[in-house]
């Protein structure tokens, strides 16, 4: 049974451990943020705009969060049964009432869509839709946990459906079209989600819990870290092409290179002994990529062109 504190309090406490604004806020900020500014680099403009940006950072944040609720609903009985001391399973939340704040959300994204233009709402519902079917598993459980590349495929795409939506949201803002380079934006969030989602679930030998999926698991701790640091530099390989496609100067994605080694040497070097606690090397190098990759291909490729 939830407990007796405060809706409120509970609410909090559940962020705090579940989605943490300190830590997930700067990262969406930077990533639609960053996106949004691609955007308006890509078409030539001087910047996509603060009401683009604001509304791509709003509705980016809400569908991450919306996502977070859609893996509790996913994993209740996993969690049930294995992480009993994760928020749902221990009564602090119910799942009705996150779904609660995941609708109050969603009408969030609407107004704000709404305000800017309503043709967002098809790049909304788009990414509404694949969040649905990654709740439901797109209706292959089984055959989804047998093979965790094609997990990693399937609800990596979620990244690419949000980072659309920040690309409509400096276009359609501004009553543009899309942009030459949009397909290599894209791809820049295909394997940045990817960087984010494998380096959460590499972990070291000692760290491993029976029954709870990990790519460290399933293919083994080297063979894991290897395709982490593969989709880095799949997303460096992206980045640059948009850097190219903006006109940017070369020292910017020599810095970025140099950046894409030194985040794989924390990552894998952090790991590859198989120290206790060595995953957090890995998930930490991930989300120093991500910030700096958005920030670079955004607000720092604009002002350095």
């Amino acid at each position: 049974m939830p407990t007796a504190r405060t809706p409120s309090r509970r609410a909090w406490t559940y962020l705090q451990e579940r989605f943490p604004l300190g830590a997930h806020g700067p990262l969406v900020a930077a990533f639609a943020g960053g996106v949004a500014c691609a955007s308006a680099g890509l078409r030539g403009a001087a910047g996509p705009g603060w009401p683009a940006v604001g509304v791509a950072v709003v509705v980016s944040l809400g569908a991450f969060f919306q996502l977070r609720v859609a893996d509790e609903w996913k994993d209740r009985e996993v969690d049930a049964r294995v992480r009993p001391e994760r928020p749902v399973p221990r009564g602090l939340v119910t799942l009705g009432e996150l779904a609660v704040a995941a609708a109050a959300v969603a009408v969030v994204q609407i107004v704000a869509c709404l305000w800017l233009t309503p043709r967002l709402l098809l790049p909304l519902a788009g990414v509404w839709g694949w969040g649905a079917l990654m709740t439901v598993e797109f209706g292959l459980p089984e055959r989804l946990r047998q093979s965790a590349a094609l997990t990693l495929v399937s609800h990596g795409l979620i990244v690419p459906c949000i980072d659309l939506f920040s690309v409509s949201a400096d276009v359609l803002g501004h009553g543009a079209t899309y942009p030459e380079g949009t397909a290599w934006l894209v791809g820049v969030s295909l394997f940045g989600g990817m960087t984010v989602e494998i380096g959460r679930k590499v972990w070291a030998s000692a760290d491993e819990r029976p029954g709870v999926d990990t790519y460290s698991a399933d293919w083994g701790r080297r063979r894991a870290l290897a395709v982490w640091a593969g989709v880095v530099l799949a997303s460096l390989a992206c980045g640059l092409q948009v850097l190219r496609a903006m006109g940017t100067r070369e020292a910017l994605g020599l810095g970025l290179a140099a950046g894409a080694a030194g985040v794989v040497a924390l990552g894998v070097g952090g790991l590859w002994a198989d120290r206790p606690g060595g995953g957090r090397w890995v998930e930490t190098a991930a989300g120093v990529w991500t910030l700096g990759l958005y920030l670079t291909l955004g607000p720092l490729a604009l002002w350095t062109r």
